[in-house]
């Protein structure tokens, strides 16, 4: 599959646009807003990963996993599968090019009516329902959601989740639509797809091309339009000019962060924030902590939307709800993607007159790549908070053989084979708050799980299992040791819509309310996510939030007079696309500069006494390393910061880098240079050009590490080396910056360590090479 993002050194300076996210909300703005002929930038904080490459054994699936803990961070913050610990409530949560939509269950279903008439809608809205129902309507052109086929093999957990709803009159079982596709061919954006193999590896990642995420649909058909997508870029808090968005970002993955990760940033006419319930909360209070106006309601009314797991273990009905992982998938007996069925218990009949009182059960699939943990897990939780629901000498031989066979021989046989997993929906109190401590976004909910209501879906839980003769075990968190703590994958709230900053954070267009009072809104600033979502939902949200993005899409679009062209003709055209080995290292240098100074040393002293530091943080990267070495001129791009306070009290963001490593001198083939030149744009507007070079000539005495750790700068006050000096100085490597340096140098476009280690020979070798020469 074609690469849609770019690097991040192709930024530029501004755009008309700049969307946050690329879950449903933020890929759903980039389309629409660059059909609409607009600039548009897209940020995600995760990475591009592409069918195929998602994990599917165990040792690959530890690597994605990202724990965010009270007072720390686990494994790599650009990790795809982001959990979220806290006391009362835990999140998972999706972490790439696609947002969750690349680890959800596909279901796309619609509230009940009265939940979008309760009136914590804001009255537009709920006056306004037709266009929200065009809206879901455009979503689902382009999700395509449809139900698991009646003409295809009938999966044991879809047969099993059947029997299960015959506990109740009125037959609440069906087949939800999902965003999966049963045959190849094109998409509605013009993108090819495979049908589903049915290994039931939704959440891990579709390795097949199957699953409709936003990767596959509205983010192609957005850089199809022009929209410029940038990855592993993590947006840190938005800030207003007097003309402008500034947007501040901090570049993931480079080795950035080992020195204090810094911040670029780019400026947009319009902003929209579409980073997660969580993201774009903790992105909105870290922006008014630093000044901006904004309701106080933000972090409010956070839901987990009645978000409840279970499972029923050992039942005497297989279910084979164990993901393939790397195992070849089985046309006759299917896994099944992750949710086929579903037991539907919203209707008055079931609630006793209660709506809230509704639930939807959907039966799951545990992935693959975690399935040589599966049998001795669900074998102890059975042991220490299991519920038999069954009797008997011989139902207790039949249970023991079943746990032995799965003990000994793995999650596709056994007790682990006749496991359902079962995740429910229904209707808590949303009263979460979110909040930041220690620069992340935390959460209280104090006795979130003691809520009635989850007791009434343990209840209907063990019924199903029941009738399966299974063991119902609870979600291993909820239980006294554990303070009855819930997870929920379907975090909602936190910028919620109202009719003015005291009720709401957004209005019903999704634009933010500008202060903690009145109706005064950001014109030019959207949120357009599950955060803007006021209550919950009872259901699978991907739908509605969908629906209510393409919504503030409509109402952007009429408010400005843009014209979206809906129109899906299938065009786009993919390419092969490979991808060669590159290499890149971060470089932090420090020094003095003064202004006027008429050369390096005098700047360099000036500068120290006045107090007039200067330092920059620098990605230097190729990304053909064989180009690189070949070429005369060595060159690779560098982006990143600099921290220049008597250019600007905030970091100034680079743009058109370029770094030239070991260039001959054509007067003397003795010395090299290393050179750097770059665009400097502060926050107000200012532009400067930065020129500088290492000199590599063997002098007398030991000067190597003098040679390539000084660098003799130039700042002009301008665009380019044609305008007027500002000044000169000198900056040099602390031996610390130089260890952390060592320590970000990594291959890029390969996978395989053999292929890295080759590549870093050779770039090693290289440089090595240039260094004897000079000086022996």
């Amino acid at each position: 599959m074609q690469r849609l993002s770019l690097p991040i050194e192709n930024i530029k300076e501004h755009y008309e646009v700049v969307v946050i996210g690329s879950g449903y909300g933020g890929s759903i703005s980039a389309s629409r807003v660059a059909r609409a002929g607009r600039s548009v930038c897209l940020l995600e904080k995760g990475r591009e990963i592409h069918p195929g490459d998602y994990p599917d054994h165990e040792t690959e699936a530890h690597k994605e996993m990202q724990m965010d803990i009270e007072g720390d961070h686990i494994g790599a913050e650009t990790g795809l599968y982001d959990f979220r610990f806290n006391e009362d409530i835990n999140v998972f949560q999706g972490c790439g090019l696609g947002g969750t939509s690349l680890v959800n269950a596909n279901v796309s279903l619609p509230p009940e009516d009265w939940v979008l008439d309760r009136e914590e809608w804001p009255e537009a809205l709920r006056n306004d329902r037709q266009t929200l129902v065009e809206c879901q309507e455009l979503a689902r052109q382009m999700l395509q959601p449809v139900p698991y086929p009646d003409d295809w093999p009938t999966p044991a957990k879809l047969k099993a989740m059947e029997i299960s709803s015959t506990e109740w009159e009125g037959d609440p079982f069906y087949r939800p639509p999902i965003n999966v596709r049963f045959e190849d061919g094109k998409n509605a954006a013009g993108v090819h797809q495979n049908a589903c193999t049915g290994c039931g590896d939704c959440v891990t990642g579709c390795n097949y091309s199957a699953k409709n995420t936003t990767l596959m649909n509205y983010l192609p058909d957005a850089r199809r339009h022009g929209a410029e997508i940038f990855t592993q870029t993590a947006v840190d808090r938005l800030e207003r000019s007097e003309e402008n968005w500034i947007v501040r970002y901090r570049s993931m993955d480079t080795g950035q962060e080992k020195f204090g990760g810094p911040t670029s940033f780019v400026t947009a006419d319009i902003v929209i924030l579409a980073a997660g319930t969580l993201g774009t909360t903790e992105i909105l209070l870290r922006s008014k902590e630093e000044g901006l106006p904004l309701s106080d309601l933000l972090g409010r009314r956070f839901t987990g939307n009645g978000d409840f797991l279970g499972f029923g273990y050992n039942n005497d009905v297989r279910a084979n709800a164990i993901g393939m992982g790397h195992k070849e998938p089985d046309p006759q007996d299917p896994v099944g993607p992750c949710i086929t069925g579903i037991i539907d218990l919203r209707d008055e009949q079931y609630t006793n007159g209660k709506p809230t009182d509704g639930m939807v059960i959907e039966e799951g699939v545990i992935p693959g790549a975690l399935s040589a943990f599966v049998p001795w897990l669900l074998s102890f939780a059975s042991k220490f908070t299991g519920d038999d629901t069954d009797s008997g000498f011989r139902d207790f031989l039949r249970e023991l053989w079943r746990r032995l066979g799965s003990l000994l021989g793995g999650a596709y046989r056994g007790a682990a084979e006749h496991t359902m997993t079962y995740l429910v929906m229904t209707h808590d109190d949303g009263q979460g708050k979110l909040f930041m401590k220690d620069g992340r976004i935390r959460i209280d909910w104090d006795e979130v799980g003691h809520q009635s209501i989850f007791q009434k879906v343990s209840d209907n839980l063990r019924k199903v299992t029941d009738l399966l003769g299974g063991t119902y075990i609870k979600n291993p968190t909820w239980n006294k040791l554990f303070r009855h703590r819930l997870t929920t994958v379907h975090p909602l709230g936190g910028c919620i819509m109202g009719e003015d900053a005291g009720s709401g954070v957004v209005n019903h267009k999704g634009q933010l309310f500008r202060g903690a009072d009145g109706t005064e809104v950001y014109e030019n600033l959207y949120v357009s996510d599950g955060s803007i979502i006021p209550r919950t939902l009872g259901v699978n949200p991907l739908l509605t939030i969908s629906a209510l993005a393409e919504r503030n899409c409509v109402y952007m679009a009429r408010d400005r007079g843009w014209e979206i062209d809906y129109h899906l003709d299938g065009a786009y055209q993919q390419q092969q696309e490979h991808q060669e080995p590159g290499i890149q290292f971060t470089e932090r240098m420090s020094g003095y500069i003064a202004k006027g100074a008429e050369s390096y040393e005098a700047g360099y002293e000036k500068g120290k006494a006045g107090q007039s530091p200067f330092a920059f943080i620098l990605t230097i990267r190729s990304n053909d390393i064989e180009q690189m070495l070949e070429n005369p001129d060595h060159p690779a791009n560098m982006f990143g910061s600099v921290q220049a306070p008597a250019l600007s009290e905030d970091d100034l963001s680079v743009s058109a880098g370029t770094f030239n490593l070991f260039v001959e001198d054509p007067e003397d083939e003795d010395t090299r240079y290393m050179r750097y030149r770059m665009k400097l744009r502060s926050e107000e507007g200012e532009i400067y050009y930065f020129e500088g070079h290492k000199t590599i000539h063997d002098d007398p005495g030991f000067d190597i590490w003098k040679d390539t750790t000084t660098l003799f700068i130039t700042v002009y006050d301008g665009p380019d080396a044609e305008a007027p000096v500002w000044g000169k100085g000198m900056l040099r490597i602390k031996p610390d910056d130089f260890r952390k340096q060592i320590g970000t140098v990594q291959v890029t476009g390969v996978s395989r360590n053999i292929e890295k280690l080759k590549y870093q020979g050779k770039f090693l070798k290289f440089f090595s090479e240039h260094i004897v020469d000079v000086y022996l």
